[in-house]
């Protein structure tokens, strides 16, 4: 009976050692999803409250640029002086029109000749030619999946007289729309603005992806602590809101 008690009271202590680690396991795991919480929160905070700033911050770099290659143009310039403007500003592309909204040279070559509101993608510049404006940039368009964005930025020739277009391929844009957010917040994070997906660290969600597509709703959300299926992997998520975005952060199962 002796041995059989020693028995009793050692599968006890190790009953209680095992359930008090699951508990104690269980705690820090809910504590580092609380701590990654408030990171993701504070930087989807911070980018919402800057995002005029950063909106002027790379409207300003861009226009620069393109002010950059205007100053650097004159009417003699060659297209080897051309290439090289590109390479030091770091354009992808360069197109001069006249007065009389005519292409005079580009870079690379194969619009000189052309009428600028015939070139699709750079007619709308004809408004600075017009006096309409004075300078002009395009909405930006996402390049691949690197984050990067292709924009065209045009301003008027340094003489007054027509247009320099200039063509510019950045990641800086990332930081005014928030696609590179999650990345900023930490590993499976997710950021949500509406009811879309704009910015994800976990595996099979993606920026554009619909609550009700990954199995969510707003209540679900309002919740706070609720579970996420994606890739076949399944999450514990708590959530937490920052300005008009939604933090989500995820542990596995």
């Amino acid at each position: 009976m002796k041995k059989n008690g020693k028995t009793f009271r050692l599968l006890a202590v190790l009953l209680a050692f095992v359930l008090m680690t699951a508990l104690l396991a269980g705690c820090s795991s809910s504590k580092h999803l609380d701590d990654q919480l408030a990171y993701a929160t504070g930087k989807a905070s911070d980018y919402a409250h800057f995002t005029v700033r950063n909106n002027s911050i790379f409207s300003n770099e861009m226009f620069s640029r393109a002010y950059a290659a205007a100053m650097m143009i004159k009417d003699d310039t060659t297209k080897e002086e051309y290439e090289q403007i590109a390479k030091y500003l770091f354009l992808d592309s360069i197109t001069v029109a006249d007065t009389s909204r005519t292409v005079i040279a580009s870079y690379p070559e194969g619009e000189a000749g052309k009428k600028l509101k015939d070139i699709e993608d750079k007619k709308a510049f004809c408004s600075i030619i017009k006096d309409v404006s004075v300078k002009q940039m395009s909405d930006p368009v996402p390049v691949g999946e690197d984050g990067e964005y292709s924009v065209l930025v045009g301003v008027k020739r340094t003489d007054g007289t027509g247009v320099v277009v200039v063509g510019i391929t950045t990641d800086r844009y990332a930081d005014v729309c928030g696609s590179n957010l999650a990345e900023k917040c930490g590993v499976n994070t997710v950021i949500v603005q509406g009811d879309a997906v704009l910015s994800s660290t976990i595996s099979g969600v993606k920026a554009g992806d619909t609550l009700e597509s990954l199995g969510l709703s707003e209540s679900d959300l309002d919740k706070g602590s609720f579970s996420l299926s994606a890739d076949s992997v399944s999450y514990n998520c708590k959530s937490a809101k920052a300005e008009d975005l939604t933090v989500i952060c995820a542990e596995t199962k």
